[in-house]
């Protein structure tokens, strides 16, 4: 039996595997990591720090039924937010605009941007709301 992974895992994934966002982030810090910074909810305490700016949040703002409301579509509705933490405006929506690209490129909608100032991190923080409907089952 296949475990089917939860939709925010599944963006999680379809992120940190895209090479050219990597690449970005990586280059903005001026240092490559192992993994890439991009997390879900939680921010290890560790890299909560300007210097290993920019990172990334994913989290969850609503995984309801697609397509019918008595529950049985076999697809999500589901949206989530993907937050870009960077020293620079600029930095930030540079990286956010390869995720929209991503997103995109997979039938999500990015249907609001937010930007405001992290005052924990000193960072800028931009927010992008997205909306994309997916199979329950992975394919």
């Amino acid at each position: 039996m296949t475990l089917t992974r939860h939709p925010i895992v599944r963006m999680w994934d379809v992120l940190r595997k895209d090479e050219q966002l990597v690449s970005m982030m990586n280059k903005v810090r001026k240092t490559s990591s192992k993994q890439p910074l991009i997390y879900t909810f939680e921010i290890p305490e560790s890299y909560q720090k300007t210097e290993e700016a920019p990172f990334m949040r994913l989290t969850e703002i609503m995984n309801g039924n697609a397509l019918e409301n008595d529950g049985g579509s076999g697809h999500y509705r589901y949206l989530f937010a993907v937050e870009t933490f960077g020293k620079s405006i600029s930095d930030v929506h540079s990286i956010n605009e390869r995720v929209v690209e991503v997103i995109e490129s997979i039938n999500g909608i990015c249907f609001e941007r937010e930007l405001s100032k992290d005052e924990d991190f000193n960072l800028y923080n931009q927010m992008l709301s997205f909306n994309i409907i997916l199979n329950k089952k992975e394919q």
